[in-house]
Formats: structure tokens, C-alpha cells, sequence
């Protein structure tokens, strides 16, 4: 039988404070079984797909009487005073996903999984821009065969062969465990003791112990009702630097539109963004701005709905500081990060050299009211070649690209950008990283720069002459003092060390510099 299975927060420890949701009826087994036990049945109503009257212009489709129909069925157990949910069909549906424990069927996994026999991993960048990816090998592999980097990504799933195959062969975990295995309903109390079993160990901690970087915090935890105010703010403020909207899960490719609603109230769009969330909100002001009483689906063309009963507070990902922490919420749920595990981000970020000094570059003064302005006057100062909004069209890159905005005599490539918010930060990280593969990867547009390199400065700089590699400079304007290291935005930190590994690849050095506001 395939089985999945979830585990609900220790704030539910018995069955009778389950709260069953509208248009589901209560089933109880036939005969007694050895573990308590409720099941919620939802039998949903069969409707004819939305694209037979179209497709009904062309084609005799009323005989054929089409109808699309799910169900849903949870079964909900008690163990050891905690309680499980199986689900089949549509049967998550039915669970407050707020009472989830989450990673349950993650650590299951990663304590009992062979570290050598991985064959999925789902990953989620820590970034504002979140960047999900999965990736599957043909064959088990350990966990450093899948590409990831154990400091800038978040393990979300994974599935592999388990050290001992008694039970099953294979298994799948996130916050759900799932797995195919020969047992009956009466059996299943027994399993479950020993899934929970499994959760507890800490085996894992010898492969895997990067995924303790964020520590969940309890449902009872005073701080979530403050972590909570704090979202709420960040919603009202449109900001941009410390919110974001990322998918739970893998989106269905069925899916072609977004729907945010509350109550009466809802709005379709056709990609679900922040700037989505917040037209939402400003289109209807009467509604309330807690993003837990903010349902999204996502629909196909026929308006079916193809993604879980989720409201906004899953799909958005935020960064709070408060009382010196930080502080992430991810599908859902609150983490505080781990702090050794931020000490050494920005340790990592020190280590890049720091040209603050050596460059000198001029205030960006309020007389300066756009980048190009800026870039034109250092350019004019220090007689430096300004590239900034000069398009290059290099063979095999899609569309055009700059190579940087000022290139000093030294060879230092210089991206220069405001720390207005992590998504123009972001986009300087990915400007820097792009222009120096490309530089490497394609010489006729490498020769096109050293051109406008001569032409500018003349014989006596030779470009392939000098010492040295040349350098990629982020030049990050700020009113913060003290180093970058320690005033970026915590996503925007991140991003840049995984952008700094692709310049180094491509054979250039990467300097970062700060100029005052």
C-alpha cells in the first residue's frame, strides 16, 4: 500500500481536540482497532470539465457524460500521545496544515536512508528570489553528488534506498513520509510507533547536520505572535527587501493562473509575486492584511484547482530581526537561524577583499537621482571607461548584456548599485557573475571589450599584459555604516557568496566596495 503519512505538532496530543473541517462526515472503523483512531471522508461532487462547451462546438462530447471527480480521505491516529494523519487523495485537504510537524518525513528518511543511495533531493535557495530546484539521479548517490551547497541551501525533500529494506525499499520524506509497504489497517498503529521512533533519533546529524541551520520554533512559542506583527508590518510597508512569495512545493506546470482571495473578495493573476500581493491588497483595503486569512489556488484552464488549501502565510518568505536574531519564515513556519550558521556566512563574505579604500570612489550625493548619473560622474573624475547602459550582444547569451557600468584602468569590472532592497542586489550579484563567465566562455566578445578597453586608455595599458587576474567589484552605495559584511541583508549575503564561486570559476578575482550615501 502506498501510505503517506504526516506527524501533527505536540500541541495536539489526543483526537478529541481535532476540529473537522465544513463538507467532511466523521467515519469510525467497522471493528475495534489496537490504537485510537477517527477518519473525515469527503466525497466530492462530479462536474463536467470547463472546456467541453468549447471543445462541444466541434465534437458530439454530451453522450459521453465527462466528469471530473475527487474525494478525500484522512485517518488520524493516536501514539505515544502524539497523532498522526494518513492521507489518500485529497485528504490533505483536511488537515490544518498550521499543525503539521514540520520535516517530520524528512529526518525519518535521513535517519534511515542509506547517506549512498540518495536518489531526489528538492532544494530551496535562502535568498529573497528563492530558487527551488530538483534533482534526480539515475542511480543512489550521496548527498555531495547532487550539487548542493550545504550553507546556502535548505534540504526540502529527499528519497533514497533505506539502510535496512524489511520494510520498504524506498522512501520519500518532507514534511510528509511517504513510502510503499505490505501492511494492514490493523498494523498500522505499530508502524507509526516506529516512524516516530525514527523521527527522534539523530543519526542524521552525521551526514546531514546542515539542515539544523534553522531551528523551528514551537507553536507555543511566545515569539510567533510578535514574528507575526512584524509580517503583518512588512505587508503594509510593500517592502521588497524582507518579503517575497515562493512556491510550498514544486508548482503543477497545469497550472495558468493565480487566484488571492478573502471572503467575497478575489483577484486572478497570471504569476503569483509580492507585487501580486500587494495589488491584492490594495485593489480591496476592507480586507484584513494577515496573510493567514488569505487563500491562494492555483487553476488550470478549466478552473479546477491543483495546488492544497493553503492561504498566503505558506507561500510567503520573510527575514525579521528581533532582539538580536534573526529570524526566517518558510512554508509557514518560523525558524530562528542558527547562529553559528550566520557567523560563518559572513565570515565567508570578510574574506572577500575589500577595495573601499583603494578605489576611492565619490559620495553618491542626493545631486545624483539615478545610477547612470553617478556612473557618468566617477567616470568623468577619474577618467575611468564608463559602460554602464552600453548593450553587448555576445554569441550563444539570450538577449543583451552589460559588462559592468565602470572598467578602471586596472582591469577591476565595476557594478555599481544602490541598497535599495535584496532584489537590485540580486541583480548586480547576477550582472557581475554573468559578464565574467561570459567574458571567459566567448572571445569574440571578450576581444570587443579589450577594444574598448585600448581605445579608452591607450597603448600603455596592455589588458592581457598586466599582472594579476582581472576583477569583478561590487560597489554597493549605503547609508549604513560599518562593512558590507555585516550591513547586507541576510538574503542578499547569501546570493552574493553563491554569484562569488561562479566569478572565481571564470578565472577573475572579486573585490566588494562600499560607497557612502
Amino acid at each position: 500500500m502506498n501510505l503517506t503519512v504526516y506527524l501533527l505538532r505536540d500541541v495536539v496530543s489526543e483526537l478529541g481536540q481535532l476540529q473537522r473541517k465544513e463538507g467532511y462526515r466523521e467515519l469510525k472503523p467497522n471493528e475495534a482497532l489496537p490504537f485510537p483512531c477517527v477518519a473525515w471522508v469527503q466525497a466530492s461532487r462530479s462536474t463536467p470539465p470547463k472546456w467541453m462547451p468549447w471543445l462541444g462546438t466541434a465534437f458530439d462530447l454530451e453522450d459521453l457524460r465527462l466528469k471530473n471527480q475527487s474525494n478525500a480521505f484522512v485517518m488520524f491516529l493516536q501514539v505515544d500521545g502524539r497523532v498522526f494523519a494518513l492521507t489518500f487523495g485529497f485528504g490533505l485537504g483536511a488537515i490544518d496544515r498550521k499543525l503539521i510537524e514540520p520535516d517530520f518525513g524528512l529526518k525519518v528518511v535521513l535517519n534511515e536512508v542509506d547517506p549512498d543511495a540518495l536518489d531526489m533531493v528538492d532544494t530551496r535557495r535562502v535568498d529573497r528570489v528563492s530558487r527551488q530546484r530538483r534533482t534526480h539521479l539515475n542511480a543512489g548517490r550521496n548527498v555531495g553528488e547532487f550539487d548542493i551547497s550545504t550553507e546556502l541551501d535548505w534540504l526540502q525533500k529527499v528519497s533514497g534506498r533505506p539502510l535496512s529494506t524489511a520494510l520498504t525499499k524506498k522512501m520519500v520524506g518532507a514534511d510528509s513520509l511517504k513510502l510503499s509497504m505490505k501492511c494492514t489497517v490493523e498494523e498500522l498503529g505499530a508502524h507509526c510507533q516506529t516512524f516516530l521512533t525514527q523521527y527522534r533519533k539523530t543519526q542524521y546529524k552525521k551526514h546531514f547536520g546542515f539542515i539544523d541551520y534553522l531551528r523551528p520554533l514551537k507553536a507555543r512559542n511566545p515569539l510567533i505572535p510578535v514574528l507575526e506583527e512584524h509580517l503583518v508590518g512588512l505587508l503594509k510597508d510593500r517592502s521588497h527587501e524582507e518579503l517575497a512569495v515562493a512556491f510550498p512545493e514544486m508548482p503543477d506546470e497545469r497550472i495558468t493562473r493565480w487566484r488571492l482571495s478573502q471572503g467575497h473578495q478575489s483577484q486572478e493573476f497570471e504569476d503569483l509575486d509580492i507585487e501580486g500581493v500587494y495589488d491584492f491588497l490594495e485593489a480591496h483595503p476592507e480586507i484584513q492584511r494577515d496573510p493567514q486569512k488569505i487563500r491562494v489556488r492555483g487553476l488550470n484552464d478549466d478552473g479546477e484547482v491543483l495546488t492544497s488549501n493553503d492561504n498566503l502565510h505558506r507561500y510567503l518568505v520573510a527575514q525579521v530581526e528581533h532582539a538580536r536574531a534573526t529570524y526566517v519564515l518558510s512554508l509557514g513556519q518560523w525558524f530562528r537561524v542558527d547562529t553559528d550558521y550566520i557567523s560563518k556566512v559572513r565570515e565567508r563574505v570578510r574574506q572577500i577583499a575589500d577595495v573601499t579604500a583603494k578605489l576611492q570612489l565619490p559620495k553618491w550625493s542626493q545631486t545624483f537621482k539615478k545610477e547612470g548619473a553617478y556612473n557618468k560622474h566617477v567616470g568623468k573624475t577619474k577618467n575611468w571607461l564608463v559602460l554602464d547602459a552600453k548593450p553587448f550582444y555576445p554569441d550563444g547569451h539570450t538577449g543583451k548584456m552589460e559588462v559592468c557600468d565602470l572598467l578602471s584602468p586596472n582591469r577591476d569590472f565595476i557594478h555599481v548599485k544602490s541598497m535599495k532592497d535584496s532584489a537590485t542586489l540580486s541583480h548586480l550579484f547576477g550582472q557581475g557573475s554573468v559578464s565574467a563567465r561570459l567574458f571567459r566562455s566567448v572571445p569574440a566578445h571578450a576581444d570587443k571589450v579589450r577594444k574598448f578597453f585600448h581605445d579608452h586608455y591607450g597603448s600603455a595599458k596592455d589588458f592581457d599584459g598586466m599582472k594579476g587576474s582581472p576583477r569583478v567589484v561590487y560597489a554597493i552605495a549605503t547609508r549604513k555604516q560599518g562593512a558590507l559584511a555585516d550591513t547586507l541583508f541576510f538574503f542578499s549575503v547569501v546570493n552574493l557568496l553563491e554569484h562569488v564561486k561562479t566569478v572565481r570559476l571564470a578565472g577573475f578575482d572579486v573585490a566588494l566596495c562600499r560607497i557612502e550615501r
